[in-house]
């Protein structure tokens, strides 16, 4: 149930932290047979409100600072000296209230190298599999290898409008292979992409795992409440201690604190706790409990940048948003039918492709969404859409070789912590960024895609040569909101947590969120941080029942 309050000294045996992705996922499975007392507590409030529910009306709450945290990176030496706005959920589901929806596993090659390659037993493609048929709903699928009847829903995009059956045709004809189901183990190739909505409607980690846990007794849910350090004795995490309002209060855990604050909030959260390198702490008089020096190291994220196009035809987002009578339309055809334009976020149809035929596996995507603007952030009318028909194909790194960090930058809790992904400081991403965007022009001049272009919007034509081309991916180059690994999971000296997510050197305190992520498993990362909410719950349990 949800409280405005608890007690101070309050005694439950989980804490917490963070109801994102995983931590909802970790607080259902936690409650669900009745036996322990769990607390989630959330600096951010309720996920109300229809730009909520509604995926499309994404666009409404992006730069919306009551449901996001508007964070801003240190200035990118590569990216033309800018920072870089990183918006994260800050609400009930955290991210997976206010992301992208698209339903992605991830690339089973990159769970594999996890385990075989840097010690993660039981974090393998085959580990991970019956954790990914069970928080899925697709009954569509083969049974084999996926699931039915789980939290989160998915829904396959499929015929579901002319410019996306052209995109993927275009893909086949240039020699793109067609996928089915992405999410079945197959993973490289074009498809249409698949949703975590119910009914036209999100599916969130909210919505999924805490709604139908809410009247368990053994369930408190504390939103607003700011984490400001996980409470140690020696090196035992016993509780937290929060900001609620003006008062500072204490709670504490019989069994164990669980960081689930997610990548950017989780490691600044072991710094504030004296937990990382000893040198970041003392500069910021925190008193040193275990030195972690990989805490807030290995910060990774996917850097995109886009091809926008002027449509032929008036079937996109931008001639929808821009009109008030087609928006009549697509309001009564999402009302009747819960289909078209309003189910979706913005993407359509997706390649996982390799940039050349020496390329071990996927390293690039190229995204189809039937909307153009000026950036990712600006795509209401009036505020940087375009005012005619439209299409992206957003170009991704699936695996940047650039590696960041993000440290504390005093001791005040409610002081962003310094992010600094270092995008494109590897030279190696920069020429992908190339193949990438010339791939993406390959295919847009397909013949089955090439009668809906007018033409090239960004770009354009006259930017032909490699340094052009560098110079437009430097200043149009953005987030995809994917950033991972910033408590990276292993059992080399530059790991935070041991496979089994638990801080190495500290005792009764685990994170379970995508910062443990050694590398990004996926073109997107929601269903891996659900997927690691739940083989986090396992792993909680089984040590409970030891």
């Amino acid at each position: 149930m949800y409280v405005s309050s608890v007690p101070e000294g309050a005694e439950f045996d989980y804490v917490i932290v963070g109801s994102g992705s995983a931590g909802c996922a970790v607080a259902n499975r936690l409650t669900a047979d009745g036996r322990h007392q769990v607390l989630l507590i959330e600096a951010g409030g309720r996920d109300k409100g229809l730009n909520i529910k509604i995926p499309l009306l994404v666009a409404y709450i992006l730069n919306d600072v009551r449901v996001t945290w508007p964070y801003m990176t240190d200035p990118q030496t590569h990216l033309n000296g800018k920072p870089q706005k990183w918006v994260r959920g800050r609400v009930i589901g955290g991210s997976s209230s206010v992301n992208g929806n698209l339903f992605v596993r991830g690339d089973p090659k990159e769970y594999d190298a996890w385990r075989d390659e840097k010690g993660c037993y039981g974090w393998g493609y085959s580990d991970l599999l019956p954790i990914f048929k069970r928080l899925e709903d697709f009954p569509e699928g083969d049974p084999a290898v996926r699931g039915r009847g789980g939290p989160i829903h998915c829904t396959r995009l499929d015929k579901f409008d002319a410019l996306s059956d052209a995109y993927l045709a275009a893909c086949g004809e240039a020699g793109i292979r067609q996928l089915d189901d992405y999410n079945d183990g197959s993973y490289e190739g074009a498809f249409y992409l698949q949703y975590s909505t119910r009914k036209g409607l999100r599916d969130s980690a909210s919505v999924g795992y805490l709604r139908p846990a809410l009247k368990r007794p053994n369930l408190t849910i504390l939103p607003g409440a700011t984490v400001t350090r996980v409470v140690m004795e020696g090196k035992r995490a016993t509780g937290i201690e929060f900001r609620l309002g003006d008062s500072t209060c204490r709670v504490r855990a019989r069994r164990e604190v669980v960081l689930s604050a997610g990548p950017l909030a989780s490691p600044q959260l072991l710094e504030l706790s004296g937990i990382g390198n000893s040198e970041i702490l003392q500069k910021h008089g925190i008193g040193l409990v275990h030195h972690l020096p990989g805490v807030g190291e290995n910060l990774r994220d996917h850097p995109n940048t886009r091809l926008t196009f002027e449509c032929a035809q008036p079937i996109t987002i931008n001639d929808v948003l821009c009109s008030p009578w087609l928006k009549f339309k697509e309001g009564l055809r999402f009302i009747f039918k819960r289909e078209g334009l309003l189910t979706i976020c913005s993407s359509t149809a997706q390649a996982n492709l390799r940039s050349n035929p020496q390329a071990p596996q996927a390293d690039l995507v190229l995204r189809l969404q039937p909307l153009s603007s000026e950036d990712r952030y600006n795509r209401t009318p009036g505020g940087g859409l375009d005012p005619f028909p439209g299409f992206t194909i957003g170009v991704t790194l699936l695996q940047p070789r650039s590696v960041g960090s993000m440290h504390i930058q005093s001791r005040d809790p409610l002081q962003q912590a310094a992010m600094d992904p270092k995008y494109l400081s590897h030279e190696a991403d920069a020429q992908l960024f190339l193949d990438g965007v010339r791939l993406a022009r390959h295919v847009s001049q397909r013949p089955a895609l090439k009668p809906l272009v007018v033409r090239e919007t960004r770009p354009g034509p006259d930017v032909q040569d490699d340094a052009a081309l560098l110079d437009y991916i430097r200043s149009s180059a953005q987030t995809s909101w994917h950033q991972i690994g910033t408590c990276k999971m292993g059992v080399d000296a530059s790991a935070v947590v041991d496979p089994e997510l638990r801080v190495h050197g500290i005792a009764n305190l685990r994170v379970v969120d995508s910062g443990i992520c050694p590398t990004i498993p996926s073109s997107n990362t929601n269903i891996a941080s659900i997927a690691i909410g739940e083989k986090g719950a396992d792993m909680l349990l089984e040590t409970a029942r030891a």
